[in-house]
């Protein structure tokens, strides 16, 4: 409910661009914990550098 209630009034790319983008990071974040050792912190701060990617690309309107 809460979620449809913030992605209310959005246009439909970018509801799907923020979508694209949690999915990716998360998966980012769990392969490097749990597959690749990595400490937490280290792959928090690779998931906050590439969320700063996505971010850019809405942005400049890179939606892709």
């Amino acid at each position: 409910k809460e979620l449809n209630r913030r992605q209310q009034g959005n246009p439909p790319e970018v509801i799907l661009y923020a979508d694209k983008c949690n999915e990716r990071l998360r998966r980012k974040y769990y392969r490097m914990t749990l597959s690749n050792g990595k400490p937490r912190n280290v792959a928090a701060t690779a998931v906050a550098r590439e969320l700063s990617c996505f971010i850019w690309g809405l942005m400049t309107d890179n939606i892709i």
